[in-house]
């Protein structure tokens, strides 16, 4: 496929990329999400040594 076939308003060119927009912006979205839940776990676990036993 061609750039310009990719970008034309003629035919699927505009759904592909909508296609392609979606995609990454629920890639994008996951990726948030699953570092948002990381840092909101190793803030709430304690420091490495207070999880030590003598």
């Amino acid at each position: 496929m061609s750039w310009d076939t990719l970008f034309s308003l003629q035919g699927h060119g505009p759904f592909i990329l909508g296609a392609y927009g979606v995609t990454l912006a629920l890639m994008g979205l996951e990726v948030y999400t699953l570092w948002r839940r990381a840092r909101r776990r190793r803030d709430a676990s304690p420091p490495p040594a207070a999880r030590r036993r003598p």
